[in-house]
């Protein structure tokens, strides 16, 4: 299956994530949406199940609001800097398979320094950005489904080129959210 991915840490921008699914649900239709608190069934395997997600993935929103660069475990330590911190499994797996990247900026953060950033999510810094604005929401949000579907058609078009989809040809990408927690993990996937 392929479609999109979202990533993001529950304590840093779960209200901002939340949203963004139920926009993207209403969008692209409920059953095109993932969502670790309600998709995943006990009994199920998450770490399985979300790597599956991760790997057969078109795109990966990687929502980062304030807190994401430095959240910090239970012993005061960055979270990123911890090679089994879910959100750096999620991000890092995406880039390393190459499949595209988006970082979705909100609360008004600044893309984060490639040398913040530990190494195997330093080309992260170089990913074009996208801002969602509390103040114009929907036209940001829309926007970026815009760019969604162009990607989930086949890339970015060239200039002077036809669109990749005509515009009457929906688009149906499956949609996965995932979400981090210190001490419980719901979703990220293993390398």
């Amino acid at each position: 299956m392929s479609g999109i991915f979202i990533s993001y840490r529950r304590e840093d921008a779960a209200g901002h994530a939340g949203r963004l699914f139920d926009r993207l649900k209403a969008r692209f239709g409920k059953s095109a949406v993932f969502m670790d608190v309600e998709g995943i069934d006990a009994g199920i395997d998450f770490v399985e199940t979300i790597d599956d997600a991760v790997s057969t993935c078109d795109v990966l929103l990687a929502v980062i609001g304030r807190g994401w660069l430095d959240a910090r475990d239970d012993h005061g330590a960055r979270r990123l800097d911890n090679p089994q911190d879910f959100v750096r499994l999620e991000t890092g797996a995406a880039l390393s398979r190459r499949i595209r990247v988006i970082p979705v900026l909100v609360e008004g953060v600044a893309m984060p320094p490639a040398d913040a950033l530990p190494a195997a999510l330093q080309s992260l810094a170089r990913r074009q950005a996208v801002e969602l604005r509390d103040s114009r929401w929907e036209a940001d949000v829309e926007n970026l489904i815009q760019k969604l579907e162009q990607a989930l058609a086949g890339g970015a078009e060239k200039p002077g080129s036809a669109p990749a989809t005509p515009p009457e040809t929906p688009v149906e990408p499956r949609v996965r959210v995932s979400a981090s927690r210190p001490g419980l993990w719901l979703a990220g996937s293993a390398i």
